[in-house]
Order: C-alpha cells, then structure tokens, then sequence
C-alpha cells in the first residue's frame, strides 16, 4: 500500500491523528478517530468520508488487516504505514489492533436530524458525562430502532474515542445532534413526540401508553434529569425495583426504556 514507513511523530498526519484526541481539535477539524479492527470495519462500509488510516507496517499482511487496507484505499483514503511503536504512542487505545482511521464527521443539522428521525422514537440524553454509558446508550439505541439521538446540557462528547469505542459502529447510523434545551425541546414539538422522563419518582413505565412513538430523556448519572426537562415532561416514568435497590445503570435504563416501546 505505502512504500514509506512514517517514523516520525512530527509528520502532519500523525501530529493530527494524536490532536483529534482531544475535542477542541476534533471540533476545529470537523474529524474524529475510529480504532479497532471491527470499528473500522464498520466505519469504511458506512456511508462516511474517511480522511487517511495509519496502519503497523509490520503486521500489513495480517488477514484480519490486509483487507482494511484495501477497503480503505478503494474509497480513496489516504493509507499510511508507521512503525508500530509509533502508532500505539498515537493510538488512544492501551493495546492497538495495528489500525487507527480518521474519519470526517457527519454533517447533520436539525432539519436534517427530523427528516431522518421522523416517525420514530427518540432519546435525550440530559448531561451524561460517562463516555461508557454514553456509547452504550447509542448502541442500543440503534439496537432498538430509535430515530436519532440529542444530546442537551454538555453531555459527553460522542466523537470522543472512548464513546467511538463504546457505541460500536452505532454513531454510523444513527443521526446525533447536540442542541441547546429550547432547540430540543422545539424539535422534539415539530416531531409531535411526547417527552417521557425517567427519574426515580415517575410512573411504572409499563402501565404507560404512549399510543406512538416517543422521546425518552434520560438524566446524569448522579443528579438525575434536569429542571428544564422535568418541566417540558409529559409524562415522568419509572423502572420498578426491588426494594432496597437504590438506582439502576443509566444505560441499562435506557435499554429497558427503548425496547418496551417497539411496535
């Protein structure tokens, strides 16, 4: 694939491949990383605009490599070898896979967002700050056939390379927009979705109908949802529990939440 094996940590796309771990460059560049053999996978059979992949030059020839490889170069992507010690010093991952990819992100908007998300259900995800939660949440999401994903209230980033690996290849297909609490909520009324919050004190969500499609909001893992989104509530929903039992995972909430509406 590539004749020069790039030792440097000054050449530009290893100087930019380690920048886009941090969100500010991410933002400025309108990139971010994609690792893991399957990851990568997935992200060059999506319908995304890979930017350059560095690969291990000593391991070119693995089997479950060598195709990435030239899945990546069919799509025009710049495909780059580096020395091994160099790309796990790059890699924000503790073992890499032999492979990191850059990918540009997706342009959506909000009008994109609702074309794509109409008749759907949704999830609002109200200040989650773990990047684990977060992608696991997206996951499932995708799993269950919601429409698309907001993010309000500075939740975590979801092009952060740990959410990236959380979410499993779901940030590929499913629309994610972060807004401010009005654009959500005016968003959220263009789409006729009734807001349905999960806190503690809510309704069993099992005796609920919601008659279609809704907008589970899910709140931060410490302080619950937000005043603003207990407010716009039109309905507030609970998980029964056993007693004794404090709280449940936020994403393990949220699966329980997503699955329960399919019709």
């Amino acid at each position: 694939m590539a004749e020069l094996i790039i030792s440097s940590k000054d050449n530009q796309y290893v100087k930019l491949a380690r920048g886009l771990a941090q969100k500010k460059q991410r933002d400025a560049h309108g990139m971010f990383l994609a690792e893991g053999r399957s990851n990568i996978r997935e992200a060059l059979l999506a319908d995304l605009r890979p930017a350059f992949l560095l690969y291990d030059a000593e391991r070119a020839d693995d089997p479950q490599i060598a195709p990435l490889l030239q899945l990546a170069a069919d799509k025009n992507c710049p495909v780059l070898a580096v020395t091994g010690k160099l790309l796990q010093a790059v890699s924000p991952a503790e073992a890499s896979q032999g492979l990191l990819l850059a990918l540009y992100r997706p342009q959506i908007d909000a009008k994109s967002f609702a074309a794509m998300a109409a008749g759907k259900s949704l999830a609002v995800l109200d200040g989650l700050q773990d990047p684990g939660n977060v992608g696991t949440i997206l996951r499932t999401a995708w799993a269950a056939g919601i429409g698309g994903v907001l993010l309000v209230n500075d939740t975590a980033d979801v092009w952060s390379p740990k959410v990236v690996r959380s979410a499993m290849g779901a940030l590929y297909h499913l629309p994610v927009l972060a807004v401010s609490n009005d654009e959500g909520y005016q968003l959220l009324d263009k789409l006729k979705l009734p807001v349905a919050v999960a806190d503690a004190g809510g309704d069993d969500f099992r005796t609920c109908n919601f008659g279609g499609p809704v907008a589970w909001l899910l709140g931060k893992e410490a302080t619950g949802p937000s005043a603003y989104w207990r407010q716009a509530a039109a309905k507030t929903v609970a998980i029964p529990m056993q007693p004794g039992v404090d709280s449940l995972n936020v994403a393990v909430a949220a699966g329980i939440l997503f699955f329960s509406n399919i019709k």
